[in-house]
């Protein structure tokens, strides 16, 4: 199995916003050696130098759910190292940049419970050794990792400061 990842294009900047605080988004593809299934991946860039990864599988680009939906491909490993490397490409263009994702939803996740997507890629992200540049934060009640940019936010204060704000965009999400 190939777990180093595959190559991936910028494809563009998309200036649609879903909300009054995202400023845009980054776009990238790649395809899978493995499969032929060609995914794509969007780095949303949002107030504070915070980006938020998503991607799927194009054969999916259905709109509504796209995100939620399973490629059963059964190469997570290349895919995520490849999603990694993304953010990282977009780290090297903005040194504060700091990352999210969030475990979407599919239909056998339970209520009040973190997401099997979340869990995942928590396990994931533990193989990746970012803590040169991140402190990461998990925030199960959300499916949500936020991986704070340690140079950007060099204090403990402001890296608490920031999640906070984070958490209380979350909760105007939710409601």
């Amino acid at each position: 199995m190939n777990d180093d990842g595959y190559p991936y294009t910028f494809v563009g900047i998309d200036t649609t916003k879903s909300d009054a605080y995202q400023m845009d988004t980054l776009v990238y593809r790649f395809e899978s050696a493995k499969s032929g299934h060609h995914y794509v991946v969007h780095v949303e860039r949002y107030l504070h130098d915070l980006h938020c990864v998503k991607f799927f599988d194009d054969t999916t680009d259905d709109g509504t759910g796209k995100f939620c939906q399973l490629s059963n491909t059964h190469e997570p490993r290349a895919i995520f190292r490849t999603v990694v490397e993304i953010a990282l490409d977009v780290l090297r263009n903005n040194r504060k940049a700091s990352f999210m994702y969030i475990g979407a939803v599919d239909k056998k996740d339970k209520l009040s419970q973190p997401t099997r997507r979340y869990r995942v890629y928590k396990q994931y992200m533990a193989d990746f050794d970012l803590h040169e540049w991140f402190e990461p934060a998990d925030f199960e009640e959300y499916s949500m990792c936020v991986l704070t940019n340690r140079e950007a936010m060099p204090t403990l204060d402001d890296r608490m400061a920031f999640l906070n704000n984070i958490l209380v965009f979350a909760n105007s999400a939710i409601e």
